[in-house]
């Protein structure tokens, strides 16, 4: 009989490693992913109120800041954060653009004060933010049509 044990070791540690990347890697990067999602759909779902400044429940204002808080905390699940940026598989946005990203968020998820800024003004820097968003992060966050991507 073959000695079995050298190929029993090795499909015990290519076992495990696959396990490692699969439970520390892939699987943060996915909830990350969805994150991503979800901020968007948020933002899609609720543009209408965004833009113009209808939005009186304040449910969605920390709906948004809480989804800030979440990215944020998010990258930080993920290990090899920067070296998994530099490959470019799983599209993975900087650090930078994730902290900028957040603060973006945090402006949007502030309630309005009345009599501070015409509704017309707020509703221009949201509509900002939202553009800058989609730049920062891989995500859709109006349904405007890009006019630099049209002919």
């Amino acid at each position: 009989m073959y000695n079995l044990t050298q190929p029993i070791v090795v499909g015990v540690i290519v076992f495990a490693l696959s396990q490692y990347f699969l439970k520390l890697i892939l699987e943060p990067i996915i909830q990350f992913r969805k994150l991503l999602s979800e901020i968007s759909h948020t933002l899609l779902y609720h543009q209408q109120e965004l833009l113009s400044n209808n939005a009186e429940d304040l449910k969605l204002y920390k709906e948004i800041a809480g989804l800030s808080a979440k990215l944020r905390s998010s990258v930080y699940m993920i290990p090899f954060y920067n070296f998994l940026v530099k490959l470019r598989i799983f599209g993975l946005p900087k650090r930078d653009n994730i902290l900028l990203s957040c603060r973006k968020l945090n402006i949007l998820s502030y309630p309005l004060l009345e009599g501070v800024e015409e509704l017309r003004e707020k509703s221009q820097k949201n509509e900002k933010i939202l553009k800058d968003l989609s730049k920062l992060l891989p995500i859709e966050t109006t349904f405007m049509i890009n006019e630099e991507s049209n002919p």
